[in-house]
């Protein structure tokens, strides 16, 4: 093992065990539907259900067809560095290919792709836009991972919109915005411990244009969400997974 993944081991380890001895927080805010989260934001939008499944036919096939061929690999190993806990009718994914038709951004910047499922939903908005490039920081750590493994069930067509930045968010994330300046979209879908997440958001904060929007998986695990917009004074949108009773994606407006 590298010694910089060594130490990024180490780190994870560490936070992981210090969010362990802090309570959450309950967030007094009721998950919203789908539909709900759409209508808040955009109240005269006219892209329908039947509208974003067929513009998603062709990705919905390629991902289940990666999904049965990952099904016979074992976790963790070189071939499964991550697990699948993917089906098709993530709401998350099928939410980031819907607010990127709707608001067609120029700039989105992800933390964390792994096999890039959630990066496929962004990259195929992209490209329907014909416009807008993702920008993804991902990085490996554990020695089943590898590099070459980040994004593979991204389709090839939609790859024309992405540029992975490798290494860890700490050192590429402020980078990486220094560079682009204003961007439209920021999406945390890195390590979910409490540092991390606080340090993406305030980081990204900033550099999200005015009416943009910051996302963010898994913000029920520690207390940095809710940390981060009562400070800021904002209002959360909170979409519960269909198929995943404890996951919960955020969503803030600027």
């Amino acid at each position: 093992m590298h010694p910089k993944s060594g130490l990024q081991l180490y780190e994870s380890v560490m936070q992981t065990k210090d969010d362990e001895k802090h309570q959450i927080k309950e967030i007094e805010i009721r998950p919203s539907t789908f539909n709900e989260i759409l209508s808040n934001f955009f109240p005269h939008h006219e892209l329908t259900h039947n509208v974003i499944d067929e513009e998603l036919t062709q990705l919905y096939s390629h991902l289940e067809n990666f999904t049965k061929k990952m099904d016979s690999e074992t976790f963790p190993s070189k071939t499964k560095p991550y697990p699948l806990n993917y089906s098709l009718d993530d709401q998350s994914g099928i939410l980031m290919y819907t607010l990127c038709r709707l608001i067609k951004p120029e700039l989105v910047v992800e933390t964390g792709v792994a096999y890039g499922i959630s990066t496929s939903f962004i990259l195929k908005a992209l490209h329907d836009n014909k416009k807008g490039k993702l920008f993804s920081i991902d990085y490996v750590f554990r020695p089943w991972e590898s590099k070459n493994m980040i994004g593979i069930a991204i389709p090839d067509e939609l790859r024309n919109n992405w540029e992975l930045v490798y290494g860890p968010s700490a050192s590429k994330l402020p980078k990486l915005l220094k560079s682009l300046g204003k961007i439209d979209i920021f999406f945390h879908d890195s390590l979910h411990t409490f540092k991390n997440m606080i340090f993406e958001y305030n980081t990204a904060w900033p550099h999200i244009k005015k009416n943009g929007f910051l996302l963010s998986d898994d913000v029920l695990s520690n207390n940095a969400f809710n940390d981060f917009y009562m400070k800021n004074k904002l209002t959360p949108k909170i979409l519960q997974q269909k198929n995943t009773v404890k996951s919960y994606l955020g969503i803030l407006q600027k």
